[in-house]
């Protein structure tokens, strides 16, 4: 576990930067207008759409069931563990249409370039690259910080009184949750740790995660519309 604590540590830089991000400082004030509200939630819901499948991806080239399984559990909750009225996918697209989002935008959204690079880059590195990469980029790249990212989101959205505790759901439900994906993670993944190039990939993996979601937010804050 020692070798998690040190990355921790390392990726703490960048972390830092996408918790203090122009853009989540916005969203944790409640500056943003209901037009930039609404293309957060266009741009998010994209993301949002890609992520089990970064799951699946990565649960596919995973080779024995103990590293798999917190990736299946996972998988199982953004899917309402069987209700699918109670996906995570579902509970978004509700936060969307509390924000106004046209319900065309709800069903298909459209990713500016920086959006549909982020997902396309991660997806590819889940499908196609080794799966303790894939685990870096979900866990330590991904889960370790979750919570704390959308605990800001959440605070900042109970400050527009238009939203309701139903509304904000999806975001109140991660909180939770992210902190024990990652620990569930970490524990399937550090029996792996146990090389200098498994501990590589691993890094490699939550530092490509991280750079592109500062990416992420980049994209949103550059491209913003005006009020």
């Amino acid at each position: 576990m020692d070798f998690f604590k040190s990355l921790e540590k390392e990726l703490q830089t960048g972390i830092d930067e996408i918790l203090n991000h122009d853009f989540l400082k916005l969203l944790k004030n409640g500056d943003l207008s209901k037009k930039q509200l609404q293309y957060f939630a266009e741009q998010y819901s994209v993301y949002c759409s890609y992520f089990p499948r970064f799951l699946a991806a990565t649960a596919a080239n995973i080779p024995d069931d103990a590293t798999r399984m917190p990736i299946i559990e996972n998988l199982w909750e953004e899917h309402g563990e069987g209700k699918l009225i109670k996906s995570h996918r579902i509970l978004f697209d509700r936060f969307a249409r509390a924000t106004g989002l046209a319900e065309s935008a709800v069903r298909k959204p459209k990713a500016i370039p920086t959006t549909q690079i982020v997902c396309e880059n991660l997806f590819n590195l889940c499908q196609d690259g080794h799966f303790l990469e894939s685990l870096g980029a979900l866990g330590p790249g991904t889960e370790f910080f979750t919570n704390s990212e959308y605990a800001i989101i959440e605070a900042g959205l109970k400050k527009h009184d238009f939203f309701t505790a139903k509304d904000i759901e999806f975001w109140t439900v991660h909180i939770s949750l992210d902190e024990t994906h990652y620990s569930e993670m970490v524990g399937a993944i550090a029996p792996w740790s146990n090389t200098l190039e498994n501990k590589f990939l691993i890094k490699s993996g939550a530092k490509k995660a991280i750079d592109l979601e500062i990416l992420f937010w980049d994209g949103l804050l550059d491209n913003m519309p005006v009020l």
